[in-house]
């Protein structure tokens, strides 16, 4: 997903007057004296000349105010929504309809959903995914996108890794959602530890695989061992409800206790009477009901 072309258009009629006047101030290229020199210079010349900017970020209040009677007020407030940029590793993990996913190089792992300016990512970065890229993240009208320079490198990801990134951005997902804007400060949707949980009990496989990470996690809290109950009763009760339903069960209830089921009746209000005859009471709260519907 990139850009409409004449929100790119007027991305471009803000950030090349901006390179145009770090080159003037530092003076790196003199032969740089319009936006349009911009497009004809060599491509070292623009990246050794928005290096500049981003190390000096006071440089975005400077051309405002040296600029200000020929800006408009939306062009202020996004020239200055770019000191928010990031200039960093990420890893261009997924294409989706709506953006591109970008993952943090460095913890806790992040993940971006980016907008590409002119052309697609898929043009610029490959169809081969992950690619490790340095790019700049810069906010622009409510939405996050590349600043168009690509720094990448040619290293293939092992499945190892791939499967190492694929819980990185679950992750990502369940502690902090997909960041859409740079200008709104990120806060964690939830603890880390129960994003971790959730992620490890996502599915019988990854139940298998972090089995040890989960056993240490669950026993942290109360919270966390009821979100254990309940998450690994979901896993389960994914996996009975088909087996029961080929013997010709339908419309019931049952209650499960981690991976065994304990009770069943025609309605909930049956079980969980079962329920409260066969448990004690702090085995009770422990207990996932969910209900066999027809096919």
């Amino acid at each position: 997903m990139q850009l409409p072309p004449e929100e790119a258009d007027y991305f471009f009629s803000l950030f090349k007057p901006l390179l145009v006047y770090t080159n003037q101030k530092f003076q790196i290229n003199p032969d740089i004296r319009k936006p349009e020199d911009i497009e004809k210079c060599p491509f070292e010349t623009t990246v050794k000349i928005r290096y500049t900017l981003y190390e000096n970020p006071e440089l975005f209040d400077n051309f405002i105010h040296e600029n200000s009677d020929n800006l408009s007020r939306e062009d202020i407030s996004i020239i200055q929504s770019w000191k928010d940029f990031l200039l960093e590793e990420f890893f261009v993990f997924r294409y989706l309809k709506k953006y591109t996913i970008f993952l943090t190089s460095d913890e806790p792992t992040k993940a971006y959903g980016v907008l590409s300016l002119y052309s697609p990512f898929e043009e610029i970065v490959g169809s081969d995914l992950p690619k490790l890229v340095e790019t700049v993240l810069l906010p622009f009208k409510d939405k996050i996108v590349s600043d168009g320079i690509f720094k990448s490198s040619n290293i293939f990801f092992g499945s190892g890794i791939r499967g190492r990134l694929k819980e990185s951005y679950e992750l990502a997902k369940t502690r902090f959602g997909i960041i859409t804007s740079l200008t709104n400060s990120v806060s964690e949707i939830e603890t880390a530890d129960i994003a971790k949980l959730k992620t490890y009990l996502k599915s019988q496989n990854n139940l298998v695989k972090h089995w040890n990470e989960i056993q240490i996690l669950k026993d942290k809290s109360l919270e966390l061992k009821q979100l254990y109950y309940q998450e690994i009763g979901k896993i389960y009760a994914n996996k009975y409800s088909k087996q029961w339903r080929e013997i010709g069960l339908n419309n019931v209830w049952f209650a499960l206790f981690e991976d065994m089921p304990i009770a069943s009746g025609k309605t909930q209000a049956d079980v969980e009477r079962t329920v409260k005859q066969i448990l004690t009471n702090p085995q009770k709260k422990f207990v996932y009901y969910f209900h066999l519907k027809g096919k």
